[in-house]
């Protein structure tokens, strides 16, 4: 499935279709950073394809491992309905991924993971001033042709929160990351970290 969705991708990724449109979005310039920050992640996997791929996290409670390791991640909405996107979520960060491992014995997943038209999703997107829910994408679909959604976030409220949005200062403020994937195609889990 990886396999066909990288050779898909690497056809498409000059077409039209699949190109950004930020010009039709506010916030270009910022939204521009956002792209050339995840750049960063893309150049750190090297390989032999015409696509980009990156390298990106998954923690989740052991209990569900099996299943998601033998039927494939799947976007259940069990936390919420996705705050950027109703999707399958991803850090660059292995101890941002760890905040959904649980209390005990939960497990992160290191995915490789296709990109082909991210959407850079920042702070005018999620602002400060409005509950979770009432965020753009909050529950939402991919942006329009964009296949997946990228997010630089930071706590809002203490360390101990669990609400990460875009800096109104700008992605270079970001602690942590966040990829929300729409396919599971795009997604190839490789290694898995298991905490007692």
């Amino acid at each position: 499935m990886f396999l066909g969705q990288m050779e898909t991708n690497e056809a498409r990724q000059t077409q039209p279709a699949f190109q950004p449109k930020l010009n039709d979005e506010n916030s270009r310039e910022e939204r521009q950073r956002v792209l050339e920050r995840l750049d960063k992640f893309c150049k750190q996997v090297t390989h032999n394809r015409r696509v980009r791929i990156v390298r990106m996290w998954h923690g989740c409670k052991k209990a569900i491992l099996p299943n998601l390791l033998s039927n494939g991640f799947a976007a259940l909405g069990t936390l919420d309905d996705g705050w950027y996107g109703k999707a399958m979520y991803f850090t660059s960060s292995a101890k941002y991924a760890t905040r959904y491992c649980g209390e005990t014995g939960g497990c992160l997943i290191m995915c490789y993971i296709l990109l082909l038209n991210p959407f850079p999703v920042v702070a005018a997107d999620a602002p400060l001033t409005v509950s979770p829910t009432s965020f753009r994408f909050y529950g939402k679909g991919n942006n329009k042709n964009y296949q997946c959604h990228y997010i630089p976030v930071i706590p809002v409220g203490g360390s101990d929160t669990w609400d990460y949005r875009p800096p109104t200062s700008g992605t270079d403020d970001a602690m942590y990351h966040e990829l929300v994937v729409f396919q599971e195609a795009n997604i190839l889990p490789q290694i898995v970290i298991h905490f007692k």
